[in-house]
């Protein structure tokens, strides 16, 4: 479905055309903004994207921040295709790669490839992270990192850190105010943290770069724990990235924001609400407020939320669920990959989660009050895919231009 106009070659053709379009125009000028934001939030993201195209009027309907604001979450996942050899994947012969829902999130459909081509070094190059919807990639045996966009083909390269970096995190926050003027610019609102791999006891040097200053900055960080037990989940939020931690079990907050303005690397710890030994555990913010998600990787999964802000301690059970077979295959939820259910993420405005059932190939949104499935989304090339990322991020911070469309020029950030 689109909304452009078509013209024929013809002379006749052309009259009849134009005169349809004019009638048309007419039409949609007579649409309230409420009336034009439904027809157009209904659209997946690259019909919209091309819609500017249109005319002037048109760019400015979907440009429109009234619209902008009313556009759905967009769908995206990285996954792996076929292999289910770690070794490989770690090794980066298994390269993983990157989809797009075409429809909007809270419905159902398909997971489409977003092709890489157009990224010039992809060859060369390994995904050392991802994070809300661009990938981190870094030039293999070199310290130069690439930022890539798949679904606006952008990409940016990165001046090369002072160190060798020893783990390399990818943070991006596309609700925050500073990540969409700063990617309306080009610069996307991202840092990159390499953890340098000279650690302390409870510390160690980290190097963050920020999109918007294009530099990095050496500083030193206190984590609180003992640095080798830093693993789990990642997430930012807000200008900081939160680590589920081991040793005790914990969530330790980073503030990378910060970061360029000299000092130390501000940390804080909290203990989780329980122990973490055996459980999938995951990090999410739900309506601005911090949540800790942990599963058995079969049907029970725990839910809590943060009343208040780190180093707080009031951990407070919001849901405790039980997958049906809807979810897990009835007889065979622990007998192996087969019967795995991988809780990926947690929609940012309700209480839904998001699971990859193993059994089903499936990306499913889960309600969590309601206890049903209320979405189900297959991989277009089907075959046994193992999703490991999902993030739901709003559509609108692919409209800054028409850079969506199949045949836009790259362009080096």
């Amino acid at each position: 479905m689109s909304i452009m106009e078509r013209r024929s070659s013809s002379d006749s053709d052309d009259t009849r055309s134009s005169a349809a379009a004019g009638e048309a125009s007419a039409v949609v000028a007579s649409l309230s903004d409420d009336m034009m934001a439904e027809i157009i939030r209904r659209l997946p993201v690259d019909s919209v994207a091309r819609s500017k195209c249109v005319s002037k009027a048109w760019c400015a309907t979907v440009s429109d921040g009234y619209l902008r604001r009313r556009l759905p979450l967009q769908l995206s996942v990285v996954y792996f295709p076929d292999d289910d050899d770690a070794a490989a994947s770690a090794r980066g012969k298994a390269r993983p790669r990157f989809a797009c829902a075409d429809s909007a999130a809270g419905g159902g459909g398909m997971l489409r490839d977003r092709d890489l081509g157009f990224f010039p070094f992809l060859d060369v190059s390994v995904v050392s992270d991802a994070c809300n919807g661009l990938l981190l990639l870094r030039a293999a045996g070199t310290r130069r990192f690439y930022v890539v966009d798949p679904v606006t083909r952008r990409w940016a390269a990165l001046p090369p850190p002072s160190k060798d970096p020893r783990l390399s995190m990818l943070a991006f926050d596309p609700s925050s105010s500073s990540s969409a003027s700063s990617r309306r610019g080009g610069g996307g609102g991202y840092h990159v943290i390499n953890f340098t791999g000279r650690w302390r006891d409870r510390g160690g040097e980290v190097e963050v770069f920020s999109s918007e200053t294009r530099a990095w900055a050496l500083r030193d960080a206190e984590f609180g724990v003992p640095a080798a037990s830093l693993s789990g989940s990642v997430h930012f939020h807000a200008g900081a990235v939160y680590v589920l931690a081991s040793d005790p079990d914990c969530v330790v907050r980073m503030d990378v924001a910060s970061a360029g303005s000299g000092g130390d690397l501000a940390c804080a710890v909290a203990e989780l609400p329980e122990h973490a030994d055996g459980v999938d555990g995951r990090l999410a913010h739900s309506a601005g407020r911090l949540h800790y998600m942990a599963s058995d990787g079969a049907r029970l999964l725990k839910v809590w939320v943060l009343d208040g802000e780190l180093p707080a301690l009031r951990w407070r059970l919001k849901h405790a669920v039980r997958f049906g077979d809807d979810v897990v295959e009835g007889g065979r939820c622990c007998g192996g990959r087969r019967g795995e259910v991988r809780v990926l993420a947690l929609h940012p405005e309700k209480d839904a989660v998001y699971v990859w059932s193993a059994w089903k190939l499936r990306l499913l949104e889960y309600d969590l009050a309601r206890k049903e499935v209320t979405g189900a989304w297959t991989l277009g090339e089907g075959g046994r895919n193992r999703v490991v990322k999902t993030w739901l991020v709003p559509s609108s911070m692919y409209l800054s231009d028409c850079l969506p469309l199949p045949d836009a020029h790259v362009r080096q950030c």
